[in-house]
């Protein structure tokens, strides 16, 4: 009788997985890009806006640096090719997971920070319409939730699996940055010492 030798159940499950998070990995990117595209506001805000907002509000998340060292799977793929140090590879990987969960956890309050900060200038009185902050709603809620889907993958599979994917976090932060800057450039710049003072006494 003729046998058929097909193929190994563990190895079409592998490829399906390595299949899923690539499209996963594209999805999130466009994600990112298009959310960053509709986060950013339409008239770019002045550099010094920009600045001030830095200064203002101490962003954790998007003061990180390094994501791309972070993200990058050489070292790891170095010393998995030694089988005496696969231990240390291991251990590796989930340091690296978990300094990319603690900077998307970061993100995600960056994200909620800009956002009070901006409420914070338009109860003062800063001009702004139902639009732009109902925009400005949307664009939060789905970061936020791209974040939470990104934070699921990386406990899933790691933190080298969509490196392209998650080194795009960091601009929903920026998007949601020059928003507020946006806002804060409606008033005088004489007026921004004030608000600081506010806001840090609002947030202690």
């Amino acid at each position: 009788m003729e046998s058929h030798d097909f193929s190994r159940p563990d190895d079409h499950t592998a490829m399906i997985n390595l299949i899923l998070f690539a499209i996963l990995g594209l999805a999130l990117f466009g994600s990112f890009i298009v959310l960053a595209l509709q986060g950013s506001p339409r008239s770019l805000p002045d550099s010094s806006a920009v600045q001030a907002v830095t200064e203002i509000i101490n962003l954790e998340g998007s003061s990180f640096s390094n994501a791309k060292r972070l993200l990058d799977d050489t070292d790891y793929q170095v010393l998995c090719s030694n089988p005496d140090l696969r231990r240390l590879a291991e251990r590796l990987r989930n340091e690296r997971r978990r300094l990319a969960l603690t900077w998307i956890s970061l993100l995600q309050n960056d994200l909620i920070t800009l956002w009070r900060f901006r409420r914070f200038l338009i109860q003062r009185g800063v001009p702004s319409n139902v639009r732009e902050e109902l925009g400005t709603l949307q664009a939060l809620v789905l970061s936020l939730v791209l974040l939470i889907f990104l934070r699921l993958s990386i406990h899933a599979v790691g933190p080298f699996a969509l490196p392209r994917a998650t080194r795009q976090a960091g601009r929903l932060v920026d998007s949601m940055s020059k928003g507020a800057a946006l806002v804060l450039g409606r008033i005088p710049t004489a007026g921004w010492a004030e608000i600081e003072r506010s806001w840090v006494k609002s947030a202690a």
